[in-house]
């Protein structure tokens, strides 16, 4: 026990997570002198809330969360094959997001069982311990609340000396636990940390996860759990919690959606649990700005030029009011004081044609804006050099909770006319901008657009899908299939004033093509599925069949790296309480 605690201190001590995060640099210290203090084991959780989850969210979180989900258009290389449905067991990311999930158990579970041993004998109060515990099965629960939508079955690891090698726990192979099993383990990892977690953090540190936020996570379990077994007393649980949130937490939506994704109101009142995000190297940051962000005139490093929203996400944002589309993505014309009074064009290059910044046009004419805060000098210095953005990203707030009660009130019927429940649903609605009320009973299938639009890019519309597809499998495969994700904007260039095709440089230098690439009566929405991008034909040629789910798309397979070396996990789950 004590060399498994010395490595978990040994690690925290290269991490910290914000200025109220700050981990102890030594590096001396044995365990029985390290658990000494409230403070040290203060420190120990701090480290919780951002490195140890960066491979997860860095990129498979909105990859899987998204792109799945029908959100984000992108073609490269294994970022591909969640657009096009082919994530298998070699992809890349989805092997870093198991890794990365599953490190955030192993930390959780050495400040779960072996701690407390050690704090108690150096004299440590109770009270400390038990908060120390109830952050970390906090945190525990909301891994595996991720792991059990994405993969399904998944082993069950409660042991600290489970060491994990590429995800795998080293030396104890188990078979993997039914999803079930797991819906029920991390309810009881969030009903404790509800039952301990106190309304306000002793410290009144921003970001750390209070009562309210255990409530909220625990909420979102049931609800998972309420859809997948169909049992209605998880929908009353469910309603329960929200209510109590909404009505007594004191915490409430901000005014403007927008701002919720200014870097200057990180842990704002609408917060419930976000990772905390920092300038200080690749892996303790947000990455966001550096690869969704179009060019260095957004960021540095940017990379982000060829994703955008899908067509079908652009399609859904139909009041003109709703102020969440370009707070979520950009459109020709679209100027953003907060980036420096950035104009989005469809294609963009300074006069000079020596001149480096080059932004061309991606098949779907937009790009993403939510999460993109620019370049330092418009935002104080907030993002750095290496993908480290000190932007927090959301994992629950507020409007959520208000949605999840919404969907507790309809439960196993299609529709709800509950009079709170509507009055939630246009609170939300109503600080997106839409002036008018939704007065007719609210459905399932408005809920699902409505969360769509409201969380797009944070990474948890895929949950919205897998309730549906609990709920009806099939309806939940037409939802899917129908948003014909083949489709894209394309530029035609043979327009009215130019029908000879010059070379890039004077395509983008023309100065009357400026005005007329950003009219959108002159795009053609194409039909032809995008086999590669720099291979698509427009008389039909190398076209393939729509992108297609079936029941087989509704869960990832396992990463070979962890098959291979625990082969055990490609046997029958078991169920974890029955073993």
């Amino acid at each position: 026990m004590k060399k498994i605690i010395f490595l978990f201190i040994a690690i925290l001590t290269l991490v910290s997570c914000e200025d109220f995060l700050t981990v102890d640099s030594s590096t001396q210290k044995t365990p029985e002198d390290y658990y000494t203090s409230e403070e040290a084991i203060r420190k120990n959780t701090a480290a919780l809330y951002c490195y140890p989850w960066f491979e997860f969210y860095g990129q498979l979180m909105v990859y899987a969360g998204d792109q799945l989900a029908g959100n984000v258009y992108y073609t490269y290389a294994d970022a591909g094959h969640f657009y096009y449905n082919k994530v298998g067991a070699g992809n890349s990311f989805s092997k870093s997001g198991w890794e990365g999930l599953y490190r955030v158990i192993n930390w959780s579970n050495t400040l779960i069982t072996d701690m407390p041993v050690v704090a108690k004998a150096n004299g440590v109060a109770q009270s400390a311990i038990d908060q120390a515990v109830a952050e970390a099965r906090f945190m525990r629960g909301t891994a595996y609340i991720f792991l059990a939508e994405l993969w399904g079955d998944v082993p069950i690891i409660e042991n600290a000396t489970a060491l994990m090698t590429s995800g795998v726990p080293k030396d104890i192979y188990v078979n993997r636990h039914t999803q079930s099993s797991i819906y029920r383990f991390i309810c009881e990892d969030l009903e404790y940390a509800v039952s301990v977690l106190q309304p306000v953090d002793p410290d009144n540190a921003p970001g750390r996860v209070t009562q309210w936020g255990a409530k909220g996570m625990l909420a979102r379990a049931y609800l998972q759990r309420a859809a997948y077994e169909g049992n209605d007393e998880y929908y009353t649980r469910v309603k329960e919690l929200t209510f109590d949130v909404i009505e007594n937490s004191g915490l409430y939506l901000l005014s403007s959606y927008a701002a919720l994704f200014d870097v200057n109101n990180n842990n704002n009142r609408e917060s419930l649990f976000a990772f905390q995000c920092r300038v200080g190297g690749y892996g303790y940051g947000n990455p966001r700005n550096a690869f969704w962000a179009r060019s260095s005139r957004l960021g540095p490093q940017a990379w982000g030029g060829g994703l955008g929203p899908s067509i079908s996400l652009q399609e859904i944002f139909t009041d003109a009011n709703d102020t969440r589309r370009k707070a979520t993505f950009m459109l020709a014309d679209d100027i953003y004081p907060e980036l420096g009074g950035y104009k989005y064009q469809i294609t963009y290059r300074e006069p000079d044609k020596l001149a480096t910044v080059v932004e061309n046009s991606n098949f779907v004419l937009s790009n993403f804006k939510k999460y993109i805060i620019g370049n330092p000098d418009v935002n104080g210095g907030m993002v750095g050099l290496d993908q480290d953005g000190a932007n927090n990203l959301y994992v629950l707030r507020l409007a959520d909770v208000y949605l999840m009660y919404v969907e507790a009130c309809i439960g196993l019927n299609n529709a709800t006319d509950d009079a709170t429940a509507k009055g939630y649903f246009n609170y939300v609605r109503h600080r997106a901008g839409i002036t008018s009320d939704f007065n007719t009973d609210i459905t399932f299938a408005d809920v699902l657009l409505e969360r769509r639009k409201e969380f797009a890019f944070e990474g948890i519309n895929w949950f919205d899908v897998k309730r549906f597809y609990y709920r009806d499998h099939q309806a939940a495969l037409d939802y899917l299939n129908g948003m014909q994700r083949d489709r894209i904007w394309a530029m035609d260039y043979n327009g009215p004033d130019d029908t000879t095709e010059d070379d890039d440089y004077n395509k983008q230098s023309d100065a009357v093509k400026y005005e007329w690439e950003n009219n959108k009566s002159n795009y053609y929405l194409s039909w032809e599925t995008v086999v590669d991008p720099d291979n698509r034909a427009k008389d039909g040629s190398d076209r393939i069949e729509n992108i297609l789910f079936s029941d087989a798309s509704m869960k990832l397979t396992l990463p070979a790296s962890v098959t291979s070396v625990a082969p055990i996990l490609l046997e029958p789950a078991v169920d974890f309480y029955n073993q």
